[in-house]
């Protein structure tokens, strides 16, 4: 006989989504890291690459395991929850950790990034690539850079809004499959 584990039957979509987001959180703050790091080291960015392509699979792990243990039973709206929760706890993680590195660990990296941008739009052949240049030269000398709280605060909506659309797809597609008949008998 198949054992069920009893402590998550029903949990919350959001109770699960919080758990789930600290996990998710731990990838999203990697993802961050090898990111920054690989203008550094280039084989990070391949990794980085790399773990944004797992999100899916993880999100879709975390929505299919709640609805086996729920044997089928999980709406359709609660998993789509479940997945947003995820995503807001994960981001809410990341950008506090983005937060603390973008500020007082290394509060020039966005200007430092930028500064490659214009030199790369001034060696550029494309017509419009100086005028690019002199465009983010200007928010520069103008002090009209965003801060470090601003982009994260941008990277955690964008983060929240693509992660509910990827959330009901992966609901979709943790329902789809069904579940072994034999489960449904407990």
């Amino acid at each position: 006989m198949i054992e069920l584990p009893k402590d998550t039957l029903g949990k919350s979509p959001y109770k699960r989504g919080a758990d789930d987001g600290l996990f998710f959180g731990i990838l999203l703050c990697a993802m961050f890291f090898a990111g920054v790091f690989s203008f550094e080291v280039p084989l990070l960015g391949l990794f980085s690459f790399l773990l944004m392509l797992s999100v899916p699979f993880m999100i879709y792990r975390f929505l299919r395991r709640s609805y086996v243990t729920d044997r089928g039973a999980t709406p359709l709206s609660s998993l789509w929850m479940q997945g947003i929760m995820t995503f807001a706890c994960g981001c809410l993680i990341a950008g506090l950790v983005a937060t603390i590195y973008l500020k007082w660990i290394n509060p020039e990296f966005i200007i430092t990034r930028l500064r490659e941008v214009i030199e790369f739009y001034r060696d550029s052949p494309w017509d419009k690539g100086a005028e690019t240049a002199v465009v983010l030269q200007r928010m520069i000398d103008n002090h009209l850079v965003p801060g470090p709280v601003s982009m994260v605060v941008e990277m955690i909506w964008l983060g929240i809004f693509s992660g509910s659309l990827l959330s009901v797809l992966m609901a979709l597609l943790a329902r789809a499959r069904g579940i072994d008949k034999s489960l449904k008998k407990f």
